[in-house]
């Protein structure tokens, strides 16, 4: 029987592995939310090592107008507050870590 070995990774390592995004309003049906998850923790993971928050926008907006059509607009910053008027039913605002994500379509 073949023994295991136990890795050591770093604490910040090992919160960043568990680290999900943090939903704080959506207006979208579940299926399409979970997607836009992906998309958000894609693009910010992608891009947060060199705090690239202009091309992760980028990259959310353009892969959302290629998955749920265009019109498509990002918002990504450390501290921001907004007021807008979307399309019913395709919003969502998260935080992933210190970063919020704004996602709307209009």
């Amino acid at each position: 029987m073949a023994a295991t070995t136990q890795v050591e990774i770093s604490e910040h390592d090992y919160r960043k592995l568990i680290s999900k995004a943090l939903t704080r309003s959506v207006d979208m049906s579940m299926e399409m939310s979970m997607e836009s998850m992906e998309i958000i923790t894609m693009a910010v993971d992608k891009h947060a090592a060199t705090k690239n928050y202009e091309a992760a926008a980028q990259l959310i907006k353009t892969t959302m107008d290629k998955k749920f059509g265009a019109a498509w607009h990002c918002v990504i910053g450390e501290g921001f507050g907004f007021e807008i008027t979307y399309q019913a039913k395709n919003m969502v605002y998260v935080y992933y870590g210190s970063i919020g994500i704004l996602a709307y379509k209009c």
